[in-house]
């Protein structure tokens, strides 16, 4: 009988090592799947057992199919009446296209039909369709004038196999690590192998050291090889019970040998021993244990060499050393590389190989250890770098990676894989530099020691002109260095209480009105009672974000990313920031969409999430020009407050003591409409597209004090609204419009925006809005952006470039971070 197996990209050759493991002989590794002849028992065994493997396929037949008539035949041909259990529902899927049958939802229909009227024919019974559980999945495949059908007896996939329990107990927001991904980590470090090494000789099983064990999913999956518990043993359903072949004595005898193994391997429990620099990732890790009930003994230690050495203790036999940084902060992966620097200068761990999953170009360096392989994948969306890492010696030695078994050399190809070629030698012998703290930082790259004096010479300025200004939130460092193309930002402030976010709500409630969509409070302008503004003011902290500007193609990615991690261990030495305030973010040319991008969600891409990740409200407070607003350094790209536009918000101030009404475009967080709020405004306008930005505007605005129906929300395309109010009597003293460079936002409908290409039609209707004497502040942060200085005049507007005396001091050596301009009607 032909079966197959198939799994992600890059598991291919993994997949048939476990394969041959399990008594197949000659698996065959083809893209995506691992093809192999054998017997019901063997099929049975894989899908009991493989701990890589989606799915695994009886092949049912192939037959030629150029035409849709052809795959009517070629299916209705097949005796399903043999193969389909009597009663049993199904499911047809089909993959793959030819010049005549490009559409898969075609050929589905057209296999079904075959199977269908082949059954009525024979039994005179129509099977039932149950698109969502059948009991008999079919699968169709396609390949140029060719095609296959196949039975999946997997059913649901192989890696679906997380319980219950432990879903549920997962801190909210932590998606676990797929299993079969965490079996790959483990399968090419090597761990499988040992696991049955220990067992046919009798000995104690190796032990597994896990130096940032993320949220459990490679804990979970090590037990299983450690208690030898088959993964598949607590499944109820399979698809092969949809079939007319299934053999349920042979079934039922791989079950009781399953159990048999198990029992024997609790008799010698193996040792798993695990930390993280993150705390919330050893909070998760413990939760996800618990749930487990995994056998084996598993001890969660402070993530430091002493702890690792005591909990190793004596007689340390074989191991593997593993580490899951795909969803670390970047801030955070300095100290798991340092730990693993630590934990491989003990003698337990220095020859135990070492295999790490992380982002791409992590950065990955380690004294004394050498990439042996480094495979490529893809999660989802999320693309991940499996790089495994033997010691210097075992390199020399040519001694085979673990994972590559007998006379196999280990490879990390495959469909989405690739064999590093030529191994470069580590950069730095332990450099280090002292930042005048008298503890010396481990640098991954030598002229990371330029950086750090930098760094110390221009905080020491910006520290004192900012206390001379009376300002709290700065710009430290903007890429000073060429080599070091990051910007540093630093904040003052104070974590928001956990009910701050509810009781400003409570406040700034009410809904939206006239202009559109929002009415709050009854009264006038309104500032917050005694009672919510006269409370002790806590303790100030400092926070910074590092956002790392995109380094150019022709930069290796390798050593730009070394670079940034001695960025993120610096940084905070010099400035007196904890490392727990560290926020590491990375630019990139906007590509469309919103103006203010989300940091990435908790699915395995970013740091880990907050437990009030989903709130809109930022979880610090600053203070800026007499005024308080909530900044956000975990879930967006911005942080709440663009830091250039600081005089400018002072401008708007400035302007709005002589209005009497004021209109905020493109609002964001609606800063510049506090500004004019507190110059005394009797009315202000905001108006975003976002209704994210635009609650967190209305906070802010709470948060001050401005309430009450004075004070107007606006959910709405910006450019259509303004098209709508040209048309009506509403008109403003004192316009802000700071818009996106472009966007392609899905909820502007089919219209676009780009700023260089549309500005005049939007200046035209702002000067539109404008009361007779009005002004408008323009603003963008296109760093080409050109004024069609002609075409404005033509149309009546006046325009003033305001640019170069709204630029702050600690934005001097960008003076194209934005463009600004005051616009009048002629």
């Amino acid at each position: 009988m032909e079966f197959y197996a198939s799994c992600p990209a890059a598991f291919e050759q993994a997949l048939a090592r476990e394969l041959r493991a399990l008594g197949i002989r000659r698996p065959r590794p083809l893209k995506g799947r691992v093809s192999f002849e054998g017997s019901v028992r063997d099929a049975y065994r894989v899908c009991l057992w493989s701990h890589l493997a989606s799915r695994v396929l009886l092949v049912l037949g192939r037959f030629a199919c150029a035409t849709p008539n052809d795959l009517y035949q070629g299916t209705y041909d097949l005796p399903w009446h043999e193969i389909i259990r009597p009663g049993a529902s199904i499911a047809v899927s089909a993959h793959g296209t030819n010049p005549e049958l490009r559409n898969s939802r075609f050929s589905m229909q057209k296999a079904k039909d075959g199977i269908v009227d082949r059954m009525v024919d024979e039994t005179g019974a129509r099977p039932a369709v149950d698109t969502h559980a059948p009991d008999a999945r079919i699968v169709l495949t396609i390949r140029g004038d060719r095609a296959s059908m196949s039975l999946d007896l997997s059913g649901e996939p192989l890696f679906k196999r997380l319980s219950r329990t432990v879903l549920a107990r997962a801190p909210q927001g932590v998606d676990i690590l797929r299993p079969d991904y965490a079996a790959l980590v483990l399968a090419e470090a090597g761990f499988p192998e040992l696991c049955q090494s220990a067992r046919d000789a009798g000995t104690e099983p190796p032990v597994l050291v896990d130096l940032a064990c993320a949220d459990g999913g490679v804990l979970l999956e090590a037990a299983t090889w450690l208690t030898d518990r088959a993964p598949g043993a607590t499944r109820t359903r399979w698809g092969f019970q949809g079939w007319a072949g299934h053999d349920r004595t042979v079934w039922r005898e791989l079950l009781a040998e399953a159990r048999e193994r198990e029992q024997a391997a609790n008799r010698r429990p193996g040792r798993i021993i695990a930390t993280d620099p993150d705390e919330r990732a050893v909070e998760a890790s413990k939760r996800v244990v618990a749930a487990g009930r995994i056998a084996c003994a598993v001890d969660i230690i402070d993530p430091k060499a002493d702890a690792l050495r005591r909990a190793l203790g004596r007689n340390v036999p074989a191991g593997v050393i593993v580490a899951d940084t795909s969803v670390m902060a970047p801030d955070v992966i300095p100290s798991a590389l340092r730990l693993a620097t630590d934990a491989t200068a003990l003698a337990p761990c220095a020859s135990m190989p070492i295999a790490w999953l992380s982002r791409p170009h992590g950065g990955l360096r380690i004294p004394g250890r050498a990439p042996s392989s480094t495979s490529n994948l893809l999660l989802g969306s999320d693309e991940l770098q499996l790089v495994c890492l033997a010691s210097a010696s075992a390199e020399a030695a040519g001694t085979p990676y673990p994972g590559a078994g007998a006379g196999e050399p280990h490879s990390g190809k495959g469909a989405g894989g690739n064999r590093t070629a030529d191994q470069k030698p580590s950069r730095a012998a332990r450099a280090t530099v002292d930042v005048g703290d008298g503890k010396p930082i481990p640098l991954l790259v030598p002229e990371s020691e330029q950086f750090a004096r930098r760094l110390i010479k221009v905080a020491r300025q910006r520290r004192k002109w900012a206390r001379r200004e009376g300002i709290t939130c700065y710009r430290v460092y903007d890429a000073d260095l060429p080599d070091y193309s990051a910007a540093i930002d630093f904040y003052e402030g104070t974590p928001v209480e956990a009910d701050h976010g509810q009781r400003d709500r409570g406040l700034a409630g009410g809904g939206r009105n006239r202009l559109g969509k929002a009415n709050g409070h009854d009264g006038d302008r309104n500032k917050l009672d005694a009672a919510h503004g006269h409370a002790a003011e806590p303790a100030t902290e400092r926070w910074i974000v590092v956002a790392e500007y995109a380094a150019p193609k022709t930069v290796d990615p390798e050593l730009a990313r070394d670079r940034t991690l001695d960025i993120l261990a610096i940084a905070p030495r010099v400035l007196g920031v904890p490392p727990e305030h560290v926020h590491a973010k990375t630019r990139q040319r906007s590509r469309g969409g919103s103006q203010y991008g989300k940091q990435g969600a908790s699915v395995r891409h970013g740091g880990s999430p907050r437990a009030d990740a989903t709130s809109p409200l930022g979880d610090v407070l600053i203070r800026e020009g007499g005024l308080s607003f909530t900044v956000n350094f975990n879930d967006y790209l911005d942080t709440g407050i663009f830091l250039d536009h600081r005089i400018t918000r002072g401008l708007v101030r400035e302007h709005a003591r002589q209005a009497r009404t004021f209109l905020n475009l493109f609002a964001y967080t609606g800063t510049a409409t506090c500004y004019a709020a507190d110059a005394g405004v009797e009315e202000t306008v905001t108006v975003d597209l976002s209704n994210t930005y635009l609650d967190w505007a209305e906070r802010n605005m709470a948060l001050n004090g401005f309430i009450g129906s004075a004070h107007h929300f606006v959910r709405d395309d910006v450019l259509a609204w303004v098209e709508q109010q040209v048309r009506g009597r509403n008109r403003w003293d004192l316009i802000f419009c700071d818009p996106p460079t472009f966007s392609n936002s899905s909820r502007m409908g089919e219209r676009t925006w780009d700023v260089q290409r549309d500005h005049v039609e939007l200046l035209k209707g702002v000067v539109g809005l404008l009361e007779q004497g009005g002004v408008a502040i323009f603003s963008c942060n296109l760093r080409s952006f050109k004024p069609d200085v002609e075409a404005l005049r033509a149309a009546g507007i006046g325009l003033e470039d305001i640019t170069e005396r709204t630029i702050p001091e600690d934005f001097q050596r960008n003076k194209r971070i934005h463009h600004c301009y005051l616009v009048r009607r002629l």
